[in-house]
């Protein structure tokens, strides 16, 4: 039972079949299933919701047990259980790097709680989504530009609601049949979709998350129409006003009549205002990720913030956070950080991104996890040669290998890629 994958866009889907040159195959009742989009395929989804009929990932010999989400009214997808990623082999799409190599490991059971029953994921929020709530303790995200340097593993600043979302969405996943295939009606489509089943405060995310569609100026009368009603019912005011949260690439900031405004792209006649206040704040926590802009005119910087909407319509931001990614989407910390993703990308290596979510600046963690090895592989970026010891010991335990490279070094080659079809 299969067909034509109907998403809008090659790029993987994130612990489903939909995948780029790969597919998964499943077992439920009895078939075997690699594409989910059949209309028949999706009968048995919605029998298996039902029933609770896990279907089986043939990844490995017996199957890893999956389960069947619905995230739309008549849409299902296949995805990995909860804490189950290492279960499958590390060269299928639901392979999951072990949590201890990223900033996944430090929220996952308490920021970030998953249920399979449900099919629903719970998120606790370290940012205010209204006036009435309390504002983060001063020192937490810098007054208003919010990012991952509170080490609080209890809810999840903004800078690692992006990491998440970006994690679910697969954009942290590379494999070379992406290659010229990510675009941002690709993106944006597969962050809407890791938006769906997740719920904070007992709300649906979708519902207030914001990601600008394509524009395109023959359907600007439309798309500003479905702007328009998305946001209007957060146009309240007083102490009862909600925020909505946007994801979107910056364009430019500019000066404005009063303050300034940050210019998202695809989203030209609706800037997010700024005060000459959170400017300098945004311009002092992030000026790496700006300069970092300024040298690749490739990359893509992207903004996830909160806003609230005025009368008038206008959106004016409350806490910003900012992400640098490469012209693949493909999240980046560092120059250095960006040759090793370059390095790997020449060589067509299969490997996924490490998101530092709320892991301090500090913390170790893998810059980015060979799956394309015969064990997968955490590659990391030292300071010193002093830090070998520890980080291969976090990879030991997180059963993985690990391929050091110290800053001011000569870089070591790649480890050796196994024999994989590509």
């Amino acid at each position: 039972m299969s067909t034509t994958h109907s998403a809008p866009g090659p790029a993987r889907a994130v612990h489903t079949s939909e995948q780029a040159g790969d597919r998964q195959t499943f077992e439920l009742y009895g078939h075997r299933i690699t594409h989910t989009n059949n209309a028949d395929v999706q009968q048995l989804l919605a029998a298996a919701h039902t029933d609770r009929v896990r279907p089986l990932c043939l990844c490995r010999t017996g199957g890893v047990a999956m389960y069947v989400a619905k995230i739309g009214p008549d849409k299902y997808l296949i995805k990995r259980m909860p804490d189950s990623g290492l279960e499958h082999a590390h060269r299928c799409a639901s392979y999951l790097p072990p949590e201890e190599l990223s900033g996944l490991g430090q929220v996952l059971g308490s920021a970030i709680t998953e249920e399979a029953d449900s099919g629903l994921t719970a998120i606790k929020l370290g940012f205010r989504m209204s006036k009435s709530e309390r504002a983060a303790p001063t020192g937490v995200g810098d007054a208003g530009v919010a990012d991952s340097v509170a080490s609080d593993p209890n809810r999840l600043t903004l800078r690692a609601v992006l990491h998440y979302l970006w994690q679910e969405a697969d954009l942290a996943t590379w494999t070379p049949g992406m290659a010229d295939k990510r675009n941002w009606r690709i993106v944006s489509w597969y962050l809407r979709r890791a938006a769906r089943g997740k719920f904070t405060k007992g709300k649906p995310l979708a519902t207030r998350l914001y990601v600008p569609e394509p524009f395109t100026v023959k359907k600007k009368t439309e798309i500003t129409a479905r702007r328009l009603s998305a946001w209007t019912p957060m146009q309240q005011h007083g102490s009862a006003q909600q925020f909505m949260m946007l994801i979107g690439e910056l364009k430019a900031i500019d000066p404005a009549r009063f303050g300034h405004k940050l210019v998202i792209k695809h989203l030209p006649d609706a800037p997010l205002m700024i005060d000459d206040t959170l400017l300098a704040r945004l311009n002092r926590r992030f000026g790496h990720e700006l300069e970092l802009w300024h040298t690749d005119d490739e990359g893509h910087l992207m903004v996830i913030a909160t806003f609230s909407v005025g009368r008038a319509g206008l959106a004016t931001a409350e806490e910003v956070s900012l992400v640098m990614t490469d012209r693949n989407w493909l999240p980046y910390e560092s120059l250095a950080d960006k040759l090793l993703l370059d390095t790997a990308l020449a060589a067509r290596r299969r490997f996924t991104k490490s998101l530092r979510y709320n892991l301090a600046p500090d913390k170790p963690m893998a810059s980015l996890v060979f799956t394309d090895t015969e064990t997968p592989t955490a590659a990391f970026l030292l300071t010193n040669d002093e830090d070998r010891d520890t980080v291969a010991e976090i990879a030991t335990h997180a059963g993985a290998n690990a391929w050091t490279w110290v800053l001011g070094e000569e870089m070591p080659a790649l480890p050796t890629s196994a024999s994989f079809r590509t």
